[in-house]
């Protein structure tokens, strides 16, 4: 980009008022230096563009959110329609961009010999701000990295691209479904469905089941279950948002932050922080992810899946902490309560499984090849459990291990047993129930 562009463009930052210029005693264009315009000032044109962005996405306003677009590239220009089409259907209760200034850098333009550091383009890292009405306790923070071009006349600065593949791949994570491709977006009864061209046909099963297992997690867990201050889990009435998308993307992005391989995962809660960098940053939400493998099943199977991600939603932080055999067990246990016990059948593996369980399994076993097989040990150890001590005995053991008390530790305090015993008499109570 030449320089009397650049120039042009500081001189433009006077003339709308940029703050950070007012606070001067010169109505004189600020200087350009050696390097080129101050970071102050591009982070003000940068940030007018996108607050200009944001408001016309809350608005509805399509001509306005188009002028905040540079429109040399058809493909992005293409992008941008897709996700201003993805947020007009969510009930978005808030949203902001903003520019965090210290990452602002020149693109650099090694092929222009009059202007090698820089072409007049920058890069810069953007905090984006969404809450979902109705479905978020608090608005989910994400960042991403934008790159911002020059107007032909130089006046102001807008958006050129919104992806970086290198940045994205060192920081993933940050993506939401709506970021990434066309989503259908439906709602009924609390119940917010993402879903894509491929899942759409499915979307009323799943948000019938959804809908359906919130009533039947509340009628087992019982109201409170949570088991916190905010009491807006899912089954004290707050919405619930389920995922049921085809395009791996997403889910990819959560590489790391899921027990064992989330590919091979039928469904996944998701604990959705208000800001991932931020450790003591509060949980904005706890979401729902289907594979849509799972959408052939019949409704019973998945019916009881929703139930078992439910669960976990409707427990929230309550189970963070426990041991796995503890939070996916207890899953398992009120997943089946609405079926039929003719029909709570368990599959050969398990029974396999079972047969050489000696203790209760770890982290390892539920991401290893008998993954199915400790769910349902774990499952049959809360069924023992839950008939022997009562349901309340699961919830004390979950507060007790989410709180720093060992396993072991808990469970003579709560039963009376060790680790081995207790999964000696799950394992009979379920070899006697199957006949095995």
């Amino acid at each position: 980009m030449p320089p009397r562009r650049l120039l042009s463009t500081l001189a433009a930052i006077a003339a709308l008022g940029a703050p950070a210029l007012l606070a001067g005693c010169s109505h004189d264009p600020p200087p350009v230096e050696q390097s080129g315009p101050r970071t102050a000032d591009v982070a003000a044109l940068v940030q007018r563009t996108l607050s200009a962005r944001a408001a016309s996405l809350r608005e509805g306003d399509r001509a306005r959110f188009r002028r905040t677009l540079a429109r040399t590239d058809r493909a992005f220009l293409a992008e941008q329609r897709v996700y201003y089409d993805n947020l007009a259907t969510l009930p978005l209760g808030e949203l902001a961009f903003e520019v965090l200034p210290e990452t602002i850098v020149p693109a650099a333009d090694p092929g222009d010999p009059d202007n090698p550091d820089g072409s007049g383009d920058y890069w810069a890292e953007v905090l984006t701000t969404v809450r979902l009405q109705g479905y978020d306790a608090a608005a989910v923070r994400t960042r991403d990295r934008f790159r911002f071009t020059p107007t032909p006349d130089g006046r102001r600065l807008v958006v050129a691209s919104t992806t970086d593949a290198d940045w994205e791949q060192a920081n993933p994570g940050n993506a939401q479904p709506w970021d990434l491709g066309p989503i259908e977006v439906l709602e009924r009864a609390g119940v917010l469905g993402i879903f894509d061209d491929s899942t759409r046909r499915d979307a009323g099963r799943v948000l019938d089941a959804v809908a359906a297992g919130r009533s039947e997690v509340r009628d087992v867990l019982g109201p409170g279950a949570a088991g916190d201050a905010a009491g807006n889990s899912a089954a004290d009435g707050a919405g619930v948002v389920v995922y049921a998308l085809t395009d791996p993307t997403f889910l990819h992005g959560l590489a790391g932050q899921t027990v064992g391989d989330a590919d091979r995962a039928d469904g996944l809660s998701i604990v959705v922080p208000s800001d991932a960098r931020d450790p003591d940053a509060p949980v904005a939400s706890y979401r729902i992810f289907l594979n849509p493998r799972v959408l052939a099943q019949p409704d019973g199977v998945l019916g009881r899946l929703v139930r078992h991600e439910l669960t976990h939603v409707a427990l929230r932080g309550r189970g963070l902490g426990a041991p796995l055999w503890l939070s996916e067990g207890i899953a398992e246990y009120v997943s089946v309560q609405a079926v039929d016990r003719s029909r709570r059948g368990v599959n050969d593996d398990a029974l396999r499984v079972a047969a050489s369980a000696v203790d209760l399994p770890g982290a390892a076993e539920f991401a290893g090849p008998d993954a199915t097989g400790w769910y349902a040990v774990s499952w049959w150890v809360c069924e023992y459990v839950a008939g022997n001590h009562g349901e309340q005995a699961l919830l004390m053991l979950l507060d007790r291990t989410a709180t720093g008390t060992g396993t072991d530790a808990a469970l003579r305090e709560v039963l009376g047993l060790s680790s081995r015993e207790l999964v000696q008499r799950g394992v009979a109570l379920l070899q006697a129930t199957y006949g095995a």
